[in-house]
């Protein structure tokens, strides 16, 4: 069933992919699908945009950096022989992380062309740590390496839960695997030849993903057994260490997951400070002069940047000891599978609002889009069903509601800074926050008239 899942989720992914190049090359500016959502539904105000863009700034994408940087130095004292700090040290983790995450902010204000250097070797290292993973899984499908003994593989579908609580949260954590391409969006304005190569990078990196995860999968289920699967985190690290001894298995590797890991909160901080600063330029956001400031010697939106920091800090620590991790996937994805959905049926409003806008190179398939949507929406939706009870299964630490809950909620709450910016601020001001939108689709239509 697991591989089930990551096929499906595979597919789907690269329906919001897709989705996501399709809006890319129309709107080539930084900000992603805060830009689309405000170009799909303009009114009323930019409602959806506006929450959007709250949500992934203040909300999204800090619980992301703090969910990443809490676990990856755990990697490191399981190769250091310390597993049990693991389980028992949960603030040192997590202190190790703010200081990680503070220092990579440092690198990230003072210097563009180092972070960049710096994410190109975490991408690097964790290509070579999945291809070894995934070139071992074909080795073992085609038997020139020897699979374990008792193989998960006679057991079936043995175990499986169809309820659609535990369907849903098990594909809440199979996207976050795939949800890389939503990120290129923040940064498109930095792409050249967007029409070309944003379609064609997205395309192959999601297929390319898809045969490495599957056989990455498949090399997990043929060594480790399904206890450990069930119990453990570190299963790459277990894997490694039972197919080629300790070396390699619990030092070597384990380095190289938790670098990679490291370079996701690289990527995350990056982009998010990015976002942060499209969202304040933009209008979303008050004080745009402040986020939209750049350093006079380093060219960084540093204030942007500080901010994304200081947000991930509190939800770096907020969450109790225990499944903290879990716990952030959670919100992180929740708060994102309306926008998900939103910006994949964006797809279709445009191609009957804008039916020959020029700028529009690359066509995804409407009916991926569509899939993409629903399955998004549902997933939301699913998230507040009760998980069925598994007899003799220790009941979760955390109530299952909460985490969908949290993320609701917060969306809610966005609201308020919507009727007060959109609203109320632009009614006393005359200010008129959202005229972008419309001026850069009257722009694009007048610069093809004229050619």
């Amino acid at each position: 069933m697991a591989l089930i899942l990551w096929f499906i989720s595979g597919v789907f992914s690269l329906g919001g992919a897709l989705a996501s190049a399709e809006l890319g090359t129309m709107f080539p500016q930084n900000g992603g699908m805060i830009r689309y959502l405000a170009h799909s539904y303009p009114r009323p105000r930019a409602l959806v945009a506006t929450v959007m863009a709250y949500s992934v700034t203040f909300f999204c994408r800090p619980a992301a950096i703090a969910a990443n940087v809490a676990i990856f130095s755990q990697y490191f004292f399981y190769a250091a022989g310390r597993a049990d700090y693991v389980v028992d040290r949960d603030y040192l983790l997590r202190g190790i992380g703010a200081v990680s995450m503070t220092a990579l902010l440092v690198l990230n204000v003072v210097s563009v062309r180092w972070s960049l250097r710096l994410l190109n070797f975490f991408a690097l290292v964790k290509i070579a740590t999945l291809l070894v993973v995934s070139c071992t899984g074909f080795l073992l499908m085609v038997g020139a390496v020897e699979r374990t003994a008792g193989t998960n593989w006679s057991r079936g579908f043995k175990g499986t839960k169809l309820d659609a609580q535990s369907f849903a949260s098990a594909m809440t954590r199979l996207f976050w695997s795939w949800e890389g391409w939503s990120n290129v969006g923040y940064v498109v304005g930095e792409v050249r030849n967007v029409k070309r190569n944003l379609p064609l990078s997205l395309g192959l990196a999601m297929s390319t993903l898809a045969v490495l995860y599957i056989l990455a999968n498949v090399a997990y289920f043929s060594v480790i057994p399904l206890e450990d699967i069930d119990n453990g985190t570190l299963l790459a690290a277990q894997f490694m260490d039972k197919l080629f001894g300790r070396t390699v298995g619990q030092v070597i590797l384990p380095v190289c997951i938790g670098l990679s890991i490291l370079g996701v909160v690289m990527s995350e901080l990056f982009g998010g400070g990015r976002l942060m600063y499209t969202a304040g330029k933009t209008g979303f956001v008050p004080y745009g002069a402040v986020l939209g400031d750049v350093h006079p010697r380093f060219g960084t939106p540093i204030y942007a940047l500080l901010i994304i920091w200081a947000l991930s800090l509190v939800f770096l620590f907020a969450p109790p000891p225990g499944k903290a991790f879990d716990l952030l996937v959670d919100l992180v994805q929740e708060g994102m599978w309306y926008f998900y959905a939103l910006t994949a049926f964006g797809v279709i409003v445009l191609r009957r609002r804008l039916p020959s806008y020029p700028l529009r190179r690359f066509r995804s398939s409407l009916v991926l889009s569509f899939l993409f949507g629903a399955l998004s929406l549902m997933l939301g939706i699913l998230q507040f069903y009760p998980p069925a009870e598994v007899p003799g299964k220790k009941k979760p630490e955390l109530p299952y509601y909460l985490a969908p809950m949290l993320g609701v909620v917060f969306m809610a709450l966005c609201l308020i800074p919507w009727y007060l910016r959109m609203w109320r601020y632009v009614n006393r001001s005359g200010v008129q926050l959202l005229a972008w939108i419309k001026e850069e689709e009257q722009d694009v239509m007048a610069m093809a008239d004229s050619q």
